[in-house]
């Protein structure tokens, strides 16, 4: 960061404001994603993304390089993944999975290729050509893909069903979703993994110097990583749509808690690679599950603005887990107390999701599919007094289909 005469420690805390911003902008933005055609959602990303690696490329003070940076974090991090898991969830019914798995792929291979990318052109041009590069790739390439994928028979069978009439408030839906009790059960295991990955590979080697661990071992643990990743990504698919996302939820963080577990005991050099393969499966299979989870408890026709919600919480506390365990360290904690701590968590997540899903886990599942009849669903609601007519609610369905929530265009007549 010498052109802006920025410190390492100064680069780092923009980079969080504006991963901090983007997240909070994620769930007004993402929604639009149930609102209109995929298509134009999609070339409207995609822009986004090639604007932003051109402001980096010509950023000439602080202030354009945040601007950036935002741009990249929101349409990159967040809109991009965020379109790619809310396309698959919306639009395939059967086989589900197995579509999430596939977009799925997209990280692993873009950290693969695109690291290597930038280590073939960096060297050979500065940093501001690297990004004007990126953003003409993005323009001639990525743009004109999307529009050629999205066109006809897929356009039309991508649109949204929805009327102009249905458009509801994401600060009243954040609410309503917030009063099942699931949410907050199952929130703690939505967050965990995210938040100590992003942490722990922040510090990987200030932390695998303390377990033994050479940056040349930690460069090729990563390979275990992205190897499980991919893997585990792709078996994922076919077990959700046999097994249903509530029955796998409440275990898809054993693996990374048996990793953290293993770089606890740090029984030698291979615990490295054990560590970052367990936490690659976690990683690769929680994007699945956790999509297809969303839609089961509240319905593909709103499940971009539920996600939206979800990924601003996710993205908001995996940027604070930095500084807690920056501060950590520099507070002299020991590395082996730190990953104890870790998998505490992580397994009381685990236990507050088997709560919530206990009925699906323990006992016999059920559809998760709402009961439609025409253009009006009837709902048993828990208070329908306060909801006026024509308006989409949610509501508790406790008598039709038990403990589900489900989101529908209330008819006015009383339930």
């Amino acid at each position: 960061m010498d052109s802006f005469s920025m410190s390492n420690a100064g680069f780092g805390s923009m980079f969080s404001l504006a991963t901090l911003v983007s997240a909070l902008m994620l769930p007004y933005l993402g929604n639009h994603i149930d609102r209109l055609p995929l298509r134009r959602f999609s070339i409207m990303v995609a822009t986004s993304l090639m604007l932003a690696a051109f402001t980096l490329s010509v950023a000439w003070n602080i202030g354009i390089l945040f601007t950036g940076l935002f741009l990249l974090r929101l349409a990159g991090q967040g809109l991009s993944a965020h379109t790619a898991q809310t396309a698959m969830t919306k639009f395939f019914d059967r086989q589900r999975g197995k579509a999430i798995s596939i977009a799925d792929l997209g990280y692993p291979l873009g950290e693969a290729s695109l690291t290597l990318a930038l280590t073939i052109l960096l060297p050979l041009i500065n940093w501001r050509a690297t990004w004007g590069s990126i953003s003409l790739f993005t323009g001639a390439l990525l743009i004109p893909f999307v529009l050629g994928v999205l066109r006809g028979d897929v356009e039309a069978r991508t649109r949204s069903q929805r009327n102009g009439h249905q458009k509801i408030s994401q600060l009243w839906l954040a609410k309503m979703v917030m009063r099942d009790r699931r949410f907050f059960l199952h929130l703690p295991a939505v967050i965990m993994p995210s938040f100590w990955a992003t942490s722990l590979f922040l510090y990987q080697y200030p932390i695998g110097s303390q377990l033994g661990w050479s940056a040349t071992l930690i460069a090729s643990a990563f390979l275990a990583l992205a190897l499980s990743r991919i893997i585990s990504s792709l078996a994922i698919g076919p077990l959700v749509d046999k097994l249903g996302a509530k029955v796998l939820f409440p275990y898809y963080m054993f693996p990374i808690a048996g990793g953290l577990f293993i770089a606890y005991l740090n029984p030698g050099t291979w615990s490295a690679f054990a560590y970052m393969f367990l936490v690659g499966i976690t990683l690769g299979i929680g994007g699945n599950i956790t999509s297809s989870l969303w839609v089961d408890m509240y319905g593909k026709e709103h499940v971009g603005s539920v996600k939206g919600l979800f990924s601003s919480i996710i993205i908001v506390c995996a940027s604070a887990s930095p500084f807690m365990l920056g501060y950590l360290i520099d507070m002299h904690i020991p590395v082996s107390r730190i990953l104890l701590w870790a998998v505490i968590t992580i397994c009381g997540a685990s236990v507050l999701a088997f709560l919530a899903f206990r009925k699906e886990t323990f006992g016999k599942s059920h559809s998760s599919t709402p009961v439609n009849s025409g253009n009006t669903i009837t709902l048993v609601c828990s208070e329908p007094d306060m909801v006026p007519a024509a308006v989409p609610v949610i509501c508790f369905q406790e008598e039709l289909i038990p403990t589900e929530i489900i989101i529908s265009q209330y008819s006015g007549r009383k339930t």
